[in-house]
């Protein structure tokens, strides 16, 4: 097997189309995405995102704790100290310093890692490449989270609609759902909005129809359309013809 089974760049290939392709094969890999200021890093096994990593400077702990205002700047100045002079995990003198409990810096260091992850769905350019290989398995925090419930969460936080509008195509476009439609759902937690979006994907009605119809924002549901779409369960139709009732 090649190192690499993707490579590309994230202007041409959205990443939450890369990272369902990923999630079909259940290959453990980690997801680079590069720009010119840093790197950002997904790593993924049997279909579950795990963790992730970040070189930007306002993605490490210490600065995530502070811009939050967990920590103070004496807290933090403190932990850069020790750190410097011992090596240790970041995190750890925290909880040595008595600033932190170790519960508190389980779910701190959740709310990090899902922050790196939810920032690259706003990123509109990089290269972005899958490596085959099992990686952090000695992390101690694993979030063990279905890539498919990263993919729509991070679709719906997209702050611009118009550029999730432009992924999922044209005007006149119908949509329908897929074959396999009704056996994804009950595996999907879909809130009762996205359930509803669902439901008016008939085959008859095009994608500026669906946003008509649509009892929420156009915005809000030009996302739920690319999520279900991108995760399978509404497909457009081949022929693109538009099918009249009672025809």
């Amino acid at each position: 097997m090649k190192d690499y089974i993707y490579e590309g760049d994230i202007s041409e290939t959205p990443l939450p189309e890369v990272l369902q392709k990923i999630n079909y094969y259940k290959v453990p890999g980690v997801l680079t995405v590069k720009n010119s200021k840093g790197a950002k890093e997904i790593f993924i096994s049997g279909g579950e995102v795990i963790f992730a990593s970040s070189t930007f400077e306002d993605d490490r702990l210490g600065e995530f704790l502070l811009a939050r205002k967990k920590i103070t700047q004496a807290d933090y100045d403190k932990s850069v100290e020790i750190l410097k002079t011992t090596g240790k995990r970041q995190g750890k003198i925290f909880i040595e310093l008595g600033v932190l409990t170790p519960s508190e810096l389980l779910e701190l260091v959740k709310e990090q890692v899902m922050a790196i992850i939810w920032s690259l769905f706003e990123w509109t350019e990089g290269s972005i490449t899958f490596k085959v290989g099992k990686f952090k398995d000695d992390e101690v925090i694993k979030l063990n989270l279905d890539t498919r419930l990263v993919i729509l969460e991070g679709i719906k936080r997209i702050s611009d609609p118009k550029r999730v509008v432009k992924w999922l195509g044209k005007k006149d476009d119908v949509f329908e759902p897929s074959e396999n439609a009704l056996a994804l759902l009950p595996t999907l937690p879909l809130s009762l909005d996205e359930k509803r979006i669902f439901r008016f994907v008939d085959g008859r009605r095009t994608f500026l129809m669906l946003l008509e119809v649509s009892p929420i924002d156009s915005g809000k549901t030009a996302k739920i359309l690319y999520a279900l779409y991108i995760l399978g369960l509404i497909k457009k139709r081949e022929s693109g013809i538009k099918i009249k009732a009672g025809l």
